[in-house]
């Protein structure tokens, strides 16, 4: 049985170690889209620090976004958004402790010819990395957000999934994303 023909069309993965704080935020805001009525076209998926095990679950997809923690050097909750291809057209430095498996995995699906036919990574600074479940409050209170952009980047807008979880009222979510 050919495995993509399993496979959603978009993923979504969240990539982490959610036991070293800050480092879990893709894992974190994982937990919370879980929450959301999601179109059934897409597919969460936590890829932990799988790193570049991650190849055939990355491949043969229309989309995949990666939310992960970035060390970019600017104040911790700092959201940036950049594509593979960025890091060597801009120059990105994506410093992530997942980097390598991670972008390794994506150049090996485009080598096999099963590269996702777009890919936006949502990396996220952190504050601390040290042990802990937790995420710091700087990164804490960037989740809505960055649920909402990746929420935009779908097309979708926060009335089409709201779950009625205490977590994201209705109207505060509405209100951002108006």
């Amino acid at each position: 049985m050919d495995s993509t023909t399993n496979k959603k069309p978009i993923l979504i993965l969240g990539v982490g170690n959610n036991i070293q704080k800050d480092d879990g935020i893709g894992v974190h805001v994982l937990e919370e889209l879980q929450k959301l009525s999601l179109p059934q076209n897409i597919e969460l998926f936590d890829g932990g620090t799988a790193g570049f095990d991650l190849i055939g679950v990355v491949s043969d997809r229309e989309k995949v976004i990666v939310i992960d923690a970035v060390n970019g050097g600017q104040p911790p909750g700092t959201i940036y958004k950049f594509s593979p291809e960025d890091l060597k057209v801009k120059n990105i430095l994506y410093d992530s402790l997942h980097q390598l498996g991670i972008i390794e995995s994506l150049q090996m699906a485009k080598l096999m010819d099963q590269y996702p036919k777009e890919c936006v990574i949502f990396g996220v600074e952190p504050q601390n990395i040290e042990w802990g479940l937790e995420l710091t409050e700087p990164l804490k209170v960037k989740v809505p957000k960055i649920i909402e952009l990746v929420l935009k980047e779908l097309n979708i807008s926060s009335q089409e999934v709201i779950s009625g979880e205490e977590n994201y009222q209705k109207e505060e979510l509405s209100e951002r994303t108006k």
